[in-house]
């Protein structure tokens, strides 16, 4: 595999494992928790993510794994919705005091 950058999901994340598959190129490829940016917390299904990838036996693997911002319509919506329900609980919560 070429030394650039993939894009793909998180398929599946196995907590107590440590472990899980990115959804990309013709195979899901496996990731290790330790390749996985933490400061955002653990990673969810469907998330977006961009990595390199290693060969080990013939086993793929990703690693130097990013988040990438969903930009689609759906994502997008989804975000709004959010930023307007914690304006909403805001300002009912002061309104209550």
């Amino acid at each position: 595999m070429k030394s650039e950058f993939y894009q793909g999901k998180v398929k599946q994340y196995d907590a107590k494992k440590g472990f899980g598959f990115i959804g990309a190129l013709d195979q899901d490829i496996f990731f290790h928790i330790s390749d996985f940016p933490l400061e955002d917390g653990e990673p969810k299904r469907n998330e977006r993510v961009k990595f390199k990838v290693i060969e080990n036996n013939g086993k793929y693997r990703a690693v130097k794994i990013e988040r990438v911002i969903d930009q689609s319509t759906k994502a997008k919506k989804s975000r709004a919705v959010e930023n307007n329900q914690s304006i909403t609980n805001a300002l009912l919560g002061s309104f209550r005091k």
